[in-house]
């Protein structure tokens, strides 16, 4: 995955004749972030919304290596899953993308 995010981030810069350092140009660094873990098939993308949602809601402008303390957990419960969904659902409603 990440030789094919190298490799389609080149291609956008390269179409949209965006500029970067030799280094920046080459490749991306990536860095591999502890963070709650599904323990399913299906809620992926909750987790990273409630990921999203914890650093936002700590202020945090960067995302660091090891997980929040304020947060600090090996997967998330059912119940914070649950309250994320439920965040999603409201937000959706209020821009009436569901009619």
């Amino acid at each position: 995955m990440k030789v094919l995010i190298d490799t389609v981030l080149q291609a956008f810069r390269a179409q949209r004749d965006i500029q970067t350092s030799r280094r920046g140009a080459n490749s991306i660094t990536w860095i591999k972030v502890a963070c709650p873990q599904q323990r399913n098939q299906i809620d992926c993308g909750y987790f990273m919304l409630r990921f999203m949602r914890d650093t936002l809601a700590l202020g945090r402008l960067k995302i660091p290596t090891d997980y929040f303390e304020e947060f600090k957990c090996a997967f998330y419960t059912k119940d914070q899953v649950d309250e994320i969904k439920e965040e999603w659902c409201q937000f959706m409603i209020e821009l009436n993308v569901c009619l």
